[in-house]
């Protein structure tokens, strides 16, 4: 008979006066992995503080392991046994593997420490739990796979019960991903019970017992084990499709636009592809490590050690990649609301900040903004009026950086793990405003570490391992990724050397 871990009961909790959850019911069992995608992000922090956290609720009720440890009328703040391993690391980087272990454990006593008593306890500890980390590295060091497992060794050493990881393939490569779940899979057998939070159904459903879908502040739908498909799911994202008037294509144009010509250069090992005039090309980056050396060549910043990179069919230089704008290259990276934005501008100075680079003159006439809004405003809606984009929706900052890069109609736009963050309805707008851009011609290019969604629009995938392309798959290929990329590079089979690079 299952054993419930965790119930929660016609939750209502409200800050500030706005309501964050609303009448949420919710149940996990003792050991099961429950999945939890959230169509939109309202209500999912309070959520995962308030099982780690019994703070005041309005209404309802909350058992932990079958005892009331909150109601509404009487919450007690004391702390569940519940650990959440997130993008932010929390462990001490100044410290060692086995002082986060033990140390830094509640209910740790000892005056005295005697170091290698204690890392010789922590091996042994992390090897029963079938977690292998060097030892003797410091915590700084570690990569984000690395830190997981300790953090995952830290829950279990505290005595946790459920533990919660939030959006892992937005830290994970893919092949560290496939390794993290792996662990989860196995504490779960263990009796552990995994809250995973993901914004993308198709990772979750690949690790998850059952799936909850979370909208609102409430659980909207519960997917058991048979019902975790595409299809089943489609019935409540097919609404959240953004409708927007369509743009005119630019003139069709010579088809290849960039290419990479056997590019050495930092983690790049005789990289080659080619990007084509409107077409959305991926790379999956299975080691997380090329994102930065493309940039850093795209700008200018640095130079190809091996090979070279022509646009437009003329070699792209590190003189032309410092003024990579002024060539038609738009760069939008992963924390774009944040590093691209001005906070203390209105909508319409951050949607025009380039515009005077793009038409080459310092004072832009007023017509010339008049224009621009009637064109963006049906686009934008009223969000095009604020005079402080801090107030607005992380999905319409976000927008607001794909609109500043179509008014400047680049060429190429390249996007680093575009639907990395947001819920459902925000990575829904990105697929949109990215076919926008495909529309009128220009070559999209997105480097990710997790291809959930980017498929949906992408016409080629090409498969990059240690630096260097292992796998291409074309669009009619792509049903059957889903059973290759997630294994080591090479068992790809007739993938790998169809040699359809270009």
């Amino acid at each position: 008979m299952k054993h419930e871990l965790l119930r929660m009961d016609h939750i209502t909790l409200s800050q500030g006066g706005e309501i964050f959850l609303d009448n949420l019911s919710f149940q996990m069992f003792a050991g099961e992995i429950m999945g939890l995608v959230a169509q939109n992000n309202k209500g999912c922090d309070q959520l995962v503080s308030l099982i780690c956290n019994n703070q005041p609720i309005d209404f309802g009720t909350v058992w932990y392991d079958g005892q009331i440890v909150n109601s509404y009328f009487c919450s007690g703040r004391n702390a569940n046994r519940v650990y959440v391993i997130e993008q932010k690391s929390h462990l001490v980087e100044g410290l060692s593997i086995a002082d986060n272990l033990f140390v830094l454990r509640k209910g740790f006593r000892k005056y005295y420490i005697n170091e290698s008593v204690l890392s010789r306890q922590a091996a042994s500890f992390l090897q029963e739990n079938g977690i292998r980390i060097d030892m003797a590295k410091r915590v700084a060091s570690l990569t984000p796979l690395e830190r997981s497992l300790v953090e995952l060794g830290k829950a279990l050493l505290s005595g946790c019960r459920l533990v919660i990881v939030d959006n892992p393939g937005n830290f994970l490569s893919q092949h560290d991903l496939t390794e993290f779940q792996q662990m989860l899979k196995r504490i779960r057998d263990e009796g552990i019970s995994i809250l995973y939070i993901g914004n993308h159904h198709q990772e979750v459903f690949r690790i998850a017992d059952r799936t909850s879908l979370f909208s609102g502040g409430r659980i909207v739908k519960i997917f058991e084990k048979g019902e975790m498909t595409d299809q089943n799911i489609e019935p409540y994202i097919t609404d959240w499709n953004i409708r927007e008037p369509e743009l005119e294509p630019d003139p069709e144009s010579e088809d290849g636009i960039l290419h990479f010509h056997r590019v050495c250069a930092g983690s790049l090992r005789k990289l080659r592809f080619v990007l084509h005039k409107g077409e959305c090309l991926t790379l999956l980056d299975m080691d997380k490590r090329i994102a930065e050396d493309i940039l850093r060549l795209l700008t200018g910043q640095t130079e190809c050690r091996e090979g070279w990179i022509t646009l437009e069919h003329e070699p792209y230089t590190a003189q032309r990649a410092s003024g990579y704008l002024d060539e038609g290259i738009a760069i939008i990276p992963q924390d774009c609301a944040e590093s691209l934005l001005f906070r203390n501008k209105t909508y319409m100075e951050n949607l025009t900040f380039l515009l005077d680079r793009k038409l080459g003159k310092s004072l832009i006439p007023g017509k010339i903004y008049r224009s621009i809004r009637r064109e963006f405003g049906p686009l934008a809606g009223p969000a095009i009026n604020a005079a402080n984009i801090t107030s607005l929706p992380l999905q319409e900052q976000i927008a607001l950086v794909y609109y500043r890069m179509l008014l400047f109609s680049p060429r190429v736009l390249v996007c680093i793990q575009p639907l990395a963050k947001g819920d459902m309805y925000t990575r829904m707008k990105i697929l949109k405003l990215l076919r926008g851009f495909l529309d009128r011609g220009t070559a999209v290019l997105i480097i990710t570490a997790n291809i959930s969604d980017t498929l949906d629009i992408s016409d080629r995938l090409l498969v990059v391992e240690d630096g260097t392309c292992t796998a291409v798959y074309e669009k009619q290929e792509f049903d059957r990724i889903a059973a290759t990329v997630h294994t080591p590079a090479g068992t790809s089979g007739t993938a790998r050397n169809k040699g359809l690079l270009y």
